[in-house]
C-alpha cells in the first residue's frame, strides 16, 4: 500500500504508461541529457549500452543518426575508458551536433548514399565493428539501412535496432504523420526473419524490463565470416 499521495500515481503506473509519457511529455523527453548533451535515451538503455561496450570491446562503433551528440558523446568517453575504438556519426545534418571528442568522427550525408556506404566500408575493414541505427523510424528507412549496414557487423558483435517502441505506442514522426506502416521493431523483425541464420536477439539486454528498444539488440554469431 502506497501511503504518500504525492508518489502514489507515479508509483502506480504500468510500465506502458511511462513509456507513452517519455515519448508524449517532449519537456520530459527533451530535458535528458550526458554531460549537458540532448541524448533522448532512457537509462536503462544507456546502462546496457555501456556494457556491451565493455563486452566487446568495438574498434568502431557506427552511429546512424546522432541529433545532438549526447550519445555519441557518451559512446566516445566509453572507449575512451576502456582505451578501444572510434565513434562514426552518420546523419544527413550535423547543423545541432553538439559533442567534441577526439575519439568521434563524422561524415554528414545521406547514410543510404552508395558512396557513404563505401567510404564506411573502407573505413571498417579489419576492425571490430557495432552498428547502431537511430535514423529513420520507418520500417521501410530502416529494413534499407539494415541491408546495407549489417554486413559491417563483425561475428559477436551488436547490430542496434533504436525505438522500436513506436510500433508499440504509435506515436506521431517528425513530420506529424503516426507511423501507420510500422517502425523499427517491424524493421527488426522482418530483418530477424531473413537474417536469422546470421543474427540472434539477445533478449538478456531487455532484462530491465524498461526499453525503448524491443527487439532491437542483435549479436551477430560468432561462426559467421564477414563479408567486407
Amino acid at each position: 500500500m502506497i501511503k504518500d499521495d504525492e508518489y502514489k500515481d507515479r508509483l502506480q503506473s504500468t510500465l506502458g504508461e511511462y513509456l507513452h509519457w517519455y515519448f508524449t511529455d517532449k519537456s520530459f523527453l527533451h530535458s535528458i541529457d550526458w554531460m549537458g548533451i540532448p541524448t533522448r535515451k532512457l537509462v536503462t538503455d544507456v546502462w546496457v549500452y555501456q556494457e556491451i561496450i565493455f563486452e566487446t570491446k568495438p574498434d568502431l562503433i557506427i552511429e546512424i543518426g546522432s541529433l545532438c551528440g549526447g550519445s555519441t558523446l557518451f559512446f566516445a568517453q566509453m572507449l575512451e575508458l576502456i582505451g578501444n575504438g572510434e565513434v562514426l556519426s552518420i546523419d544527413i545534418s550535423h547543423d545541432y551536433f553538439m559533442a567534441n571528442h577526439p575519439k568521434i568522427r563524422k561524415i554528414t550525408a545521406d547514410c543510404s548514399d552508395r558512396a557513404v556506404v563505401e567510404q564506411v566500408k573502407d573505413l571498417s575493414k579489419g576492425k571490430r565493428v557495432m552498428v547502431i541505427h537511430d535514423g529513420d523510424h520507418t520500417a521501410e528507412a530502416v529494413e534499407r539501412d539494415l541491408k546495407l549496414y549489417a554486413p559491417l557487423v563483425t561475428p559477436g558483435m551488436y547490430l542496434i535496432i533504436e525505438d522500436g517502441v513506436v510500433d508499440l505506442l504509435n506515436p506521431r514522426s517528425k513530420t506529424g504523420e503516426a507511423y501507420s506502416s510500422g517502425g523499427p521493431l517491424k524493421a527488426a523483425r522482418n530483418f530477424l526473419r531473413e537474417m536469422g541464420s546470421q543474427f540472434e536477439l539477445d533478449m538478456r539486454r531487455e532484462r530491465f524490463i524498461l526499453t525503448t528498444n524491443p527487439k532491437g539488440y542483435l549479436r551477430r554469431k560468432p561462426s559467421e565470416n564477414v563479408n567486407v
